[in-house]
């Protein structure tokens, strides 16, 4: 990264003004350890059920009802090492091992992509970008930052060709979350010739593993599905594309248009079949250098799975990181445009109790605006994709 000495002034004041959100939001997270970092509880209760020999899965004591374990059953035994430890302590050691887990995948992912710096202030860009959803995501106390640590050595190894590492790696992963298996889909759209043998490879370890809870758990697997059946979030802390399609129908029938539930889910189906169908017309036209651009089909990869999930948490977003990175290095900054967006950006207006259609959206859901930003500029929509040119000042 460029030394600071060397950067415009407004470069400076961004970053000291992101840097004084972090503390302040750090000094919060620490002071209030009661409050924040609640998956925490949720992993630590899960561990001690574990250890006890009892279900995860039900009521937490003194934790609201939404928050309980909904992980497989076997991954409580991963979080097991942490019922030797009372909340507190397990909360500070969990996000001493997160920020460097966060300082890892930087490193890592910078020196995969070859950039190292962009127009934007770096500290002000991973306090805000895509929601805060590093904030959100050390707030929470979740997961999301380790699973991009092991995802990202896996595209590491990928890039390196060595795709068995990387199938192993998103099998792991995805127990946790189960919707990252998505990624195996790389394997056949990276190269010239599909990569079946660690595809299948991959898929079937996944399965295994998945299985496993059932075989030796089956009791509290059910609990586990039933777990899952009843996350029903959308908005602020799940701007997912099927959510928007949900609060869009809420927002018709809120203005008397009769207008069935079902139709969010099919617009939401429409829109992941026209984000999947442009991606595929431009991976078909890399199709004669589809080696060397195996960094942008994992990047578009990435943002595609921000997009199609119909469940994509504010912290998940902090896999677009590298995305928006590589993105914002593609062609020169352009502050015209952001300073007329900020502009023009309209609010609601609660003073006058003044519903305005579409407005609220454009800040419940902007991790997913910025998700399709980035896509549409990797895939070439509205511009020629510019890839970004090695600058040996940057490595």
């Amino acid at each position: 990264m460029r030394p600071y000495a060397d950067r415009p002034r407004w470069h400076i004041a961004l970053d000291a003004w992101a840097a004084v959100v972090i503390g302040a939001a750090l000094w919060q997270i620490l002071s209030q350890l009661g409050t924040y970092q609640w998956d925490v509880i949720v992993y630590w209760w899960g561990g001690r059920a574990f250890v006890a020999g009892r279900s995860p899965y039900g009521a937490i004591p003194g934790q609201p009802v939404y928050l309980h374990f909904v992980y497989p059953p076997l991954l409580a035994a991963v979080f097991a090492p942490m019922a030797a430890l009372n909340v507190g302590t397990a909360k500070l050691l969990w996000i001493a091992l997160k920020a460097a887990a966060f300082w890892g995948t930087i490193r890592i992912w910078m020196r995969t992509t070859g950039v190292r710096s962009i127009p934007v202030p770096p500290i002000f860009f991973f306090t805000f970008a895509f929601g805060a959803a590093a904030l959100v995501d050390f707030t929470a106390g979740n997961i999301a930052i380790f699973e991009q640590l092991v995802l990202w050595l896996g595209f590491s190894a990928l890039l390196a060709d060595k795709p068995w590492p990387f199938a192993i790696a998103v099998a792991l992963m995805a127990q946790f979350k189960l919707t990252p298996v998505f990624f195996l889909g790389i394997l056949l759209v990276i190269d010239e010739r599909p990569k079946w043998a660690p595809f299948v490879g991959g898929s079937a370890l996944f399965l295994a593993l998945f299985g496993a809870n059932f075989v030796l758990m089956p009791a509290q697997s059910r609990e586990f599905l039933t777990s899952v059946q009843s996350l029903g979030e959308r908005g602020w802390g799940d701007p997912s594309t099927l959510g928007v399609m949900q609060d869009l129908v809420d927002q018709m029938q809120g203005v008397g248009i009769p207008v069935a539930p079902a139709v969010a889910y099919l617009l939401y189906i429409a829109a992941v079949v026209a984000i999947l169908t442009i991606t595929v017309r431009w991976w078909k036209s890399r199709a004669a250098d589809r080696r060397a651009n195996r960094l942008v089909i994992i990047l578009v990869s990435i943002a595609v799975y921000a997009l199609v999930m119909p469940r994509m948490k504010d912290y998940s977003y902090v896999a677009l990181f590298p995305v928006g990175w590589y993105v914002l290095s593609m062609r020169p900054f352009n502050t015209g445009s952001i300073a007329v967006f900020a502009a023009l950006l309209p609010r609601p207006l609660p003073q006058l109790k003044l519903w305005l259609p579409g407005v609220t959206q454009a800040y419940v859901y902007a991790p997913l605006a910025g998700a399709l930003v980035v896509w549409a500029a990797l895939v070439g929509i509205g511009a020629p994709s510019t890839l970004p040119t090695a600058d040996p000042a940057n490595h």
